[in-house]
C-alpha cells in the first residue's frame, strides 16, 4: 500500500502477526488514532455529515477570506473547525429526531439522527 505524506510517496506495509492485521504505518499518530479496519456498521453519508461539512466548509472560507485582506493574514485551518464540529455533532446526535423523512415522488427515505456520533460523521 502507498501513501502521500509530506510532499513524497512512502510505502506502507501490513503484515499478518497470529491472524491479526498489523499496521505499521510511519507516521505514529496515525498508528495511534486511526483504526486500519472498517466498522461497516458505522453509518458515513448522514444528514449531520453533510449539513455540518457544508456550513463548516463556507463558515472556513468566508473566514479565511475576509482575514486574507488583512495587512497581517490570518489564516484559520481546517483542524480548528474539526475542534468546533465535534461537540456540536454530539449535541445534534443528542438533540435531532430519528424519524424517518421521506423524499417526494420517489422511494426514498432518510433519518436525520441515524445513531450514535461517531468517527465517519466528523471526518
Amino acid at each position: 500500500m502507498q501513501q502521500f505524506v509530506k510532499g513524497c510517496l512512502r510505502t506502507v506495509y501490513l503484515y499478518y502477526a497470529e491472524d491479526e492485521e498489523v499496521d505499521d504505518n510511519p507516521i505514529e499518530e496515525v498508528r495511534l488514532t486511526v483504526p486500519i479496519t472498517d466498522d461497516p456498521s458505522q453509518p458515513a453519508l448522514t444528514f449531520r455529515t453533510w449539513v455540518l461539512g457544508i456550513t463548516s466548509c463556507c463558515l472556513l472560507a468566508s473566514m479565511n477570506q475576509f482575514f486574507g485582506y488583512r495587512q497581517n493574514k490570518l489564516d484559520v485551518g481546517s483542524v480548528s473547525a474539526q475542534i468546533l464540529v465535534l461537540p456540536i455533532g454530539q449535541l445534534m446526535a443528542a438533540t435531532l429526531t430519528s424519524k424517518q423523512i421521506r423524499v417526494p415522488l420517489t422511494k426514498w427515505s432518510f433519518s436525520l439522527n441515524p445513531g450514535p456520533f461517531n468517527i465517519k460523521d466528523q471526518c
